[in-house]
């Protein structure tokens, strides 16, 4: 996830240009249409689920990661931290079960890495980490050894699931997933986690431009307002398939699918 410090900037120019109310309700229609007339995947034969960035630091309110884009815009964090507690962390427990019961493969990513000076980081993460080492926020980015980096406990890795450390937005810039993925034999990705816009989008349209069918859960993702986390989902799906579910409908539509 990006700081929010661009995202509010994003939403701005956003309200500056559309009325936000109206502009939802066309999202939401939007969506609705490409639910229910796109879908292009028929089965999870060689599918992945893959969680992005469900880390300590994003969702603890004593992180300074949490800490220091509260203190730049007080109640930045509230909506995510909201939604996640609500519908994305139980979906994605439902997802995990669901995959874990037949046998399907697990992908945790984790944005995080090894440089005590972020230098290993993308340029906006190792920015803020910079601004909020300035004002007494030490570990806006932790390093991959540290707690704050951790998978949430509610949704933690089991022995046999994947854990990948990105330094960058997509896994496909920083780290070997491509090969991890091919030699899982894996051709469709199912995409939750955080931030739609942001780590997911980026992720979703990487796989999509190296060969592999994309599925969104959208109840499974988050961002730090709904109207982008719409947007992000509506705008992505030209490139990335149009393949939305909301995760119970997922889990009913596939639920005789092997797997594998």
């Amino acid at each position: 996830m990006a700081s929010v410090f661009y995202e509010k900037n994003i939403i701005k120019k956003i309200k500056m240009a559309l009325d936000m109310k109206l502009y939802l309700n066309t999202i939401i229609i939007a969506l609705s249409h490409i639910t229910t007339m796109m879908i292009t995947v028929h089965s999870l034969i060689n599918t992945c689920l893959m969680i992005v960035d469900m880390q300590r630091y994003y969702l603890d309110a004593a992180s300074d990661f949490y800490r220091y884009f509260e203190s730049l815009s007080p109640g930045c964090m509230l909506y995510i931290s909201k939604r996640c507690r609500e519908s994305v962390i139980p979906n994605i427990s439902h997802l995990l079960s669901f995959f874990r019961e037949k046998g399907g493969t697990i992908i945790y990513l984790r944005l995080c890495g090894t440089d005590p000076e972020r230098n290993d980081l993308h340029r906006f993460f190792r920015e803020s980490w910079q601004r909020g080492k300035m004002i007494g926020y030490y570990s806006v980015y932790p390093l991959e050894g540290e707690q704050m980096a951790d998978i949430i406990d509610e949704i933690a890795s089991q022995k046999n699931d994947i854990i990948v450390n990105k330094t960058t937005f997509s896994p496909f810039t920083s780290t070997g997933i491509e090969t991890i993925l091919k030699n899982k034999d894996i051709h469709t990705i199912v995409f939750t986690g955080l931030a739609t816009s942001q780590c997911v989008e980026t992720t979703a349209r990487d796989a999509s431009e190296r060969g592999f069918a994309v599925i969104h859960i959208e109840d499974a993702q988050a961002d730090y307002t709904e109207e982008v986390h719409l947007s992000s989902l509506y705008s992505s799906q030209g490139v990335c398939g149009g393949n939305i579910y909301r995760t119970d409908d997922f889990i009913t539509i596939f639920s005789d699918d092997i797997i594998g």
